[in-house]
Formats: C-alpha cells, sequence, structure tokens
C-alpha cells in the first residue's frame, strides 16, 4: 500500500474521516433553517438554485413531495374554510373568505399542480408558501383589484415554468 492512500483500520476511522463532511452538512441545514425566509424570497424572485448551496438546498426542500402535499393541503383547508363561514378560535389570521370563494377555481389548480408528479419550479412553490405563511398575503387581507386571483396566477406560472 502507498504511503499516499489513506488506510482505514477501524470503523471509528471511517467516522473521522467522515464528520467533516457531517458536520459541513450540519452547518448549511442550520444556516438554510436560520435564513429560509430570505431564501424563500430570492428563490420566489427567481434566483437560480445553483446559486448557492443554501438556495439548492432550499429549494429542494420545497419542491419535495411532502411539502408540496403540505402546502395543497393548506390550500384546500383555506377553501374549506372560507365556503363553510361562521367564526374560529384559532390563532392564524383570518381569511379572506370572499377573495378565496371568488378564486376557488384557480387555487384547486394550484393544488392540482403542487399534487402531480410533474416537475415544479421552486420559484413557484416560494410563492404558495408566502402565501400560506405570510398572514398579509393576498389570502389574508382582502385587498382591491383582485390581488389573490393574480398572486395564485404568478404562483402556477412560476410553477410550470420549470
Amino acid at each position: 500500500m502507498s504511503s499516499l492512500t489513506p488506510h482505514i483500520s477501524s470503523p471509528a476511522d471511517a467516522r473521522a474521516l467522515r464528520r467533516p463532511r457531517q458536520s459541513m452538512a450540519i452547518g448549511l441545514r442550520l444556516r438554510v433553517f436560520l435564513r429560509q425566509g430570505s431564501l424563500d424570497e430570492m428563490l420566489a424572485a427567481g434566483a437560480d438554485p445553483s446559486e448557492r448551496p443554501e438556495l439548492s438546498l432550499r429549494a429542494l426542500q420545497l419542491t419535495s413531495r411532502r411539502h408540496r402535499h403540505a402546502l395543497a393541503d393548506g390550500l384546500e383547508k383555506a377553501i374549506k374554510i372560507a365556503e363553510i363561514g361562521g367564526r374560529r378560535l384559532t390563532a392564524s389570521p383570518p381569511l379572506a373568505r370572499r377573495d378565496v370563494r371568488s378564486c376557488r377555481a384557480s387555487l384547486l389548480g394550484l393544488v392540482r399542480d403542487l399534487r402531480s408528479g410533474s416537475e415544479v419550479h421552486p420559484a413557484g412553490v416560494a410563492r404558495v408558501h408566502r402565501l400560506l405563511t405570510d398572514g398579509t398575503s393576498p389570502l389574508y387581507e382582502c385587498r382591491r383589484d383582485d390581488e389573490l386571483w393574480h398572486a395564485v396566477r404568478d404562483a402556477t406560472y412560476a410553477l410550470r415554468t420549470a
């Protein structure tokens, strides 16, 4: 064996060689967790995920099947709440029910796209994520000029431009 060839004599030595990679991966995941909001904003604006490892990991998280289905569930729940009406005791902001009801077909189209097995663009998923999680989004605040419809249309278009 050459002196330049590393020799791994035990599983402990093998674990020691993996530690730098694992700590780097943990560091990356921690950076992504702490900067989720700003990374989502960059992706929603169309940033290329390959520009930085943080953007790449966040794009993978957003476009995962599990996350897409959770967003679709959230949109379906919003539609159901808007249709049922009545008061709810919850910490979440109240829905813009009239706007949600008027955008029902567009929202259901977005749900179908999120649940589909086809590839989606992270920008679209980031826009849907923001729509559901930002209490000042048109999903929660009644606005003029069909702003919710425009936001849903833009998210749908961004999803499909993968």
